[in-house]
């Protein structure tokens, strides 16, 4: 009895400790963060002869939505504000509601803004360049993701700490036990596919197609070199007159956007990745409620690693929003 009771106050301290990193963690991430979204935003908003700013403009704000949800929400947990009217149940509803339907917003969102990219560049005489299209998208998108995401009105409350005695309490936020196990499973595994998965697989499948791909707008105009109009071996009555250099730098510029691209796409892939596939893996197999005490004290330390690797994301995203919304220069033609 004495051994049960050694290593359940061994993993109180690890769970302590681990709590308490994630606190700081988010705090210290959230400070340097939300001003870099904030100052992020303003430098996109006066960017408006891009397509994308109503994209990216939304990204940035859902990115502040989601990092000011957890910031709050620590906070309040850290100095019990409103526990005394507001029960946990609700806060972590209401939390995982919020963070949930801003990364499922994010997600999509980069994908709908990439499609638009790939028409553009496929088919530019074809692609409409509307930005009330844009607003109705991204409308659509919202709404999307807090359909998707009502289930966690229902299956999220507030639990405490699977411990063998009760002189100390912890609480965490995580699945309803009032429900059936089988229906949480396959609800939170499609959420979690439709959320992500797909998204960012769709994105980085939409770059490597536009990389690999020939561009199909040779057949609706005809980009031909100042040099070779004289030789006469050129009829078109459709042709567009540029130098050599022109079309390479142009060729140049589009290649190292596509890549820019293509990068920011995997990296907030790999970001997200560990903590969406840790989560997953403890609905078909229990870590965080496991039996074994060994395990669960693993899971702390995995869970807490992966946590902050996500948290990343926050100081990464208004790097490369930057990066993606630069311009390179010209060379002369």
């Amino acid at each position: 009895m004495s051994h049960v009771v050694d290593e359940n106050q061994a993993f109180i301290d690890e769970w302590t400790i681990s709590s308490r990193l994630l606190f700081y963690t988010v705090v210290i991430i959230s400070v340097m963060a939300l001003p870099m979204l904030v100052a992020s935003l303003i430098y996109v908003m006066l960017r408006r002869k891009s397509q994308f700013v109503s994209y990216l403009c939304s990204i940035l704000s859902a990115n502040m939505v989601l990092l000011g949800t957890l910031f709050a929400s620590v906070i309040i947990e850290k100095m019990n504000i409103i526990d005394d009217w507001l029960p946990g149940s609700i806060s972590c509803k209401a939390t995982a509601f919020l963070v949930n339907t801003s990364s499922c917003f994010i997600h999509w969102t980069w994908v709908v803004m990439y499609a638009q990219r790939f028409l553009f560049v496929f088919y530019p005489l074809r692609a409409r360049r509307s930005r009330w299209k844009s607003y109705y998208i991204l409308t659509g998108v919202l709404i999307s993701s807090a359909l998707l995401q009502l289930w966690t009105l229902l299956f999220i409350t507030s639990r405490h700490v699977d411990v063998s005695f009760h002189d100390v309490e912890r609480i965490y936020c995580g699945d309803d036990p009032s429900y059936s196990s089988r229906s949480k499973i396959i609800i939170i595994f499609v959420e979690c596919v439709i959320a992500f998965f797909i998204p960012l697989t769709l994105t980085i499948l939409a770059d490597i197609s536009v990389l690999m791909f020939k561009n199909s707008c040779h057949e609706q105009f005809t980009l031909v070199a100042n040099e070779e109009i004289g030789d006469g071996t050129r009829k078109q009555s459709n042709m567009k007159i540029v130098s050599s250099n022109t079309i390479r730098s142009s060729e140049r510029r589009r290649s190292m956007a596509i890549r820019r691209c293509l990068a920011s796409a995997t990296i907030n892939l790999l970001l997200n990745l560990p903590n969406y596939s840790l989560q997953l893996f403890d609905e078909f197999y229990p870590l965080r409620n496991n039996p074994s005490t060994d395990v669960r004290r693993k899971f702390l330390k995995i869970d807490a690693f992966v946590y902050i690797l996500y948290l990343l994301q926050f100081l990464i995203s208004p790097l490369y929003i930057f990066i993606l919304t630069r311009n390179v220069k010209r060379r002369p033609s």
